[in-house]
């Protein structure tokens, strides 16, 4: 009759042979278990494009309450804008020039006006920080009528969006509070807004994963203008929303939605009360496919 024999060893001794074993175990799951990389940040300065043409198109309608008859004001135009990005210390630099441009400004009183690209003269350069914002440092020549149109103050500081300059997943939010003023060839002009982005997540379009963010909050607008030599002074408090596809890989925003609805008024020479306006924009920006 066989005798069998049970070895009993202590907790925690192991034998040689089960020792190397259990390390070569240990060191495999540890290699499987080493942390991913981390996803690219949504910041500026992380592109390695060395430029990128966008598509734009603006529908602006403004109704004007005169005697309780309303009159409409409107501008609807197209542009293409060539990019060029270059290094700078803490983002990215930018230099933006208007390569077509087609626009209508229509008034109820003074007809239609037309503008084109050679209403506008130079590049408009600004530097982005990693979040998105902006110092400008150089501003086309635009032609007063265009100017309604093409505001170089507006397009460095509105054109891209605000990042959170870190990496961000679904769900994650940021505030962006902005604030910015200057003269301008048809009057001076002044903008504040307060915008929450939000992370949605990725989407595919064309065949390209994207990441979308959407965004909602308000934007007050003031403009001191010139208009068929009268002096024009508006004021608008608007809700905007919109929302961002951008190419995390790229590093490049690919396109930008932007809705405002809002309310204000309207001072001229000729009303002795401000005049009560309602204002609907629609202006959408596209990456052009090369």
């Amino acid at each position: 009759m066989l005798e069998r024999r049970t070895t009993v060893r202590p907790a925690g001794l192991l034998t040689p042979r089960l020792s190397v074993a259990v390390a070569s175990l240990a060191l495999t799951v540890s290699a499987c278990a080493v942390t991913p990389p981390s996803p690219p940040a949504l910041a500026y300065g992380e592109s390695s494009a060395a430029g990128a043409a966008y598509a734009f198109a603006d529908t602006t309608l403004v109704d004007i309450s005169v005697m309780g008859q309303s009159m409409t004001l409107s501008q609807r135009g197209t542009a293409v804008y060539d990019v060029a990005f270059r290094e700078a210390p803490s983002g990215v630099g930018v230099a933006l020039t208007v390569r077509t441009l087609a626009a209508t400004l229509s008034e109820p009183m003074g007809g239609s006006i037309r503008v084109d690209e050679g209403s506008v003269d130079g590049a408009l350069e600004f530097t982005l920080d990693r979040q998105g914002n902006a110092v400008v440092s150089s501003r086309p020549r635009v032609e007063a009528e265009a100017s309604q149109m093409i505001s170089g103050l507006s397009l460095a500081h509105t054109f891209f969006p605000a990042l959170p300059g870190r990496a961000a997943t679904a769900g994650e939010s940021w505030v962006d509070s902005l604030a910015f003023s200057g003269d301008e060839a048809a009057g001076a002009r002044s903008e504040s807004s307060v915008l929450r982005y939000t992370v949605v997540g990725d989407t595919l379009v064309d065949g390209r994963t994207l990441l979308r963010i959407d965004f909602e909050g308000t934007t007050t607008v003031a403009n001191e203008l010139e208009v068929s030599g009268m002096a024009v002074s508006q004021r608008s408090e608007l809700d905007v929303t919109g929302l961002v596809l951008w190419d995390v890989q790229a590093g490049l925003m690919v396109e930008q939605l932007r809705t405002a609805t809002g309310s204000g008024t309207v001072s001229v020479p000729i009303a002795p009360v401000p005049l009560p306006i309602t204002l609907r924009s629609v202006q959408r920006t596209r990456i052009q496919q090369p």
